[in-house]
């Protein structure tokens, strides 16, 4: 009876304590998970795919709750036929793909939308830098690095700039 006594004290003093409501982790810089050949997708309210972003490696920093990816490529369409294709060696982004950073060897190509009752599409622009932000909700491709982006056979070379697809707008910064 005292060895039973004794160990239903060492197990009630063993028992984790009842210390009120549960206090959670500070986030840290340490990824708390890390996917291979992963695929994040993001979907409008009808259910149609507006953005991806595919990476060879995928880690998820909680501190900052963004995806760190090697090898990224994104992609975005919307209903009116624009378009963009992403590729870098390195990017980030949020966990929803609506901001993502291509870092190293940035190359985005952007079609426009189709014009009236036009049958081909425009030529694309490209965008080729070491630095591209893209916001995919707003639509927006900005490099505060040097960028060149061309068209059609014409070529501009620039230390920086803004594209906006909604107004068809490029502003040097």
């Amino acid at each position: 009876a005292a060895g039973l006594a004794g160990f239903t004290w060492w197990l009630v003093q063993s028992s984790p304590k009842d210390g009120g409501p549960y206090a959670p982790r500070q986030p840290t810089s340490e990824p708390d998970y890390t996917l291979e050949q992963a695929r994040v997708a993001r979907f409008d309210s009808q259910g149609r795919i507006v953005a991806v972003v595919d990476g060879h490696v995928m880690l998820h920093r909680p501190d900052r709750d963004v995806l760190e990816i090697d090898r990224v490529q994104l992609s975005v369409r919307d209903p009116l036929g624009r378009g963009l294709l992403a590729t870098a060696l390195n990017g980030l982004a949020d966990p929803n793909a609506k901001q993502v950073t291509l870092q190293g060897q940035a190359h985005v190509t952007a079609w426009p939308a189709l014009g009236g009752t036009a049958q081909v599409l425009p030529a694309p622009i490209v965008f080729d830098g070491e630095n591209l932000q893209v916001d995919t909700g707003r639509k927006t491709l900005v490099s505060t690095q040097p960028v060149t982006l061309t068209r059609t056979g014409s070529r501009l070379d620039g230390s920086a700039l803004r594209s906006e697809e909604h107004t068809s707008e490029l502003q040097s910064l």
